[in-house]
């Protein structure tokens, strides 16, 4: 697993958790991940575990440019 440092530095706002390089996929590719209802933002998309973990709405991100994190689910 690679060091937290180097996780932490990958990680976007908006993530559920800290990035994780290994897994070599993108938000985008993962089941969480879901358009922002504002698509004309820049960072348009979300993830809804951090919606259902803290109830509220995450920081919008580009999920095609985010690596994702250890929660991934396709």
């Amino acid at each position: 697993m690679t060091d937290l440092a180097t996780r932490m530095q990958k990680t976007v706002p908006g993530q559920i958790t800290w990035a994780e390089p290994e897994i070599c996929r993108k938000c985008s590719d993962c089941k969480h991940c879901i358009p922002h209802p504002k698509p004309k933002i820049r960072r348009p998309d979300q993830c809804k575990l951090v919606k259902a973990m803290t109830r509220r709405v995450g920081e919008p991100f580009d999920g095609k440019k985010a690596i994702a994190c250890p929660k991934l689910e396709m």
